[in-house]
């Protein structure tokens, strides 16, 4: 295998929530269409609010910023990835962080170029849009599995309308954890708040999670923040020329990214 494929999926694995334990996999199913958690105010919780955001944020220029944390005695996880899109020029940034090392695309209309840091070792790689289009990796960006899976850990309620920074967001706190029917979960901590704009922009999610399974700590953090909407300019990366020249090229992407990079953040 390509090396520089190799140290790629390294790098993507540490964003995977591989295993078994339930805070790796929680025993709920995945998000629907209703929730009797939130009424009267027009939109549901979450799918319909899932819906809201992506249809907004598929036609402005946004940046964003995910932090995840997996602690338990048997592994570690401490990743995080930041992403700036604008569909207009057609270019968009990601960068995912972790303690492998780090992972940087930069995609614009007709390609995807990258750079990996593993270890000291910087490897560069690039690859054609293929079938795919920007539209597709601009939507992709948006990490909508990420923002999906605190509303498939947690159950939030209304909590009215708050001021952040000078911004009025209404407001959703956690009121409950999804354990499902899994006994062996004994939660010591949990918090969570949703913030969403009026026009329906998720700006920020997160969740707390502390506890115990089968008597061995665990902690699962999550947050999720759209930083900016609108008037997001992207520069080309000053590593782009190495990756333009770069021999490693690799697959044909089939959603925006490349396929073997496509499971990080």
């Amino acid at each position: 295998m390509n090396r520089r494929v190799v140290l790629a999926a390294v790098v993507a694995v540490a964003m995977v929530l591989a295993g078994c334990s339930w805070v790796e996999q929680p025993d709920t199913d995945p998000p629907t269409e209703a929730n009797t958690t939130e009424q009267g105010d027009g939109g549901t919780i979450p799918t319909g609010r899932l819906n809201d955001h992506t249809a907004v944020l598929a036609n402005e220029s946004y940046e964003l910023s995910v932090d995840v944390t997996i602690e338990t005695p048997n592994r570690s996880r401490n990743a995080s990835v930041a992403v700036a899109s604008d569909p207009d020029g057609e270019r968009q940034l990601i960068g995912t962080q972790s303690r492998n090392g780090t992972l940087d695309r930069y995609v614009n209309s007709t390609a995807v170029f990258s750079r990996v840091d593993t270890n000291g070792t910087t490897e560069y790689g690039r690859a054609a849009l293929g079938n795919a289009s920007f539209s597709t990796a601009h939507t992709d960006g948006i990490r909508l599995s990420r923002l999906a899976r605190i509303y498939e850990f947690g159950q939030f309620e209304p909590a009215g309308n708050v001021t952040r920074d000078g911004k009025r967001y209404t407001a959703f706190e956690l009121r409950g954890v999804n354990t499902g029917p899994n006994a062996t979960v004994t939660l010591n901590h949990s918090s969570g708040e949703i913030l969403i704009a009026p026009n329906g922009v998720i700006r920020r999610a997160s969740i707390d999670l502390r506890g115990t399974q089968r008597g061995e700590p665990f902690v699962y953090t999550l947050d999720y923040r759209i930083t900016a909407v609108g008037d997001v300019t992207i520069q080309p990366p000053e590593w782009l020329d190495e990756a333009r020249r770069s021999d490693n090229a690799t697959q044909t992407p089939r959603n925006g990214t490349t396929q073997t990079t496509s499971a990080s953040g």
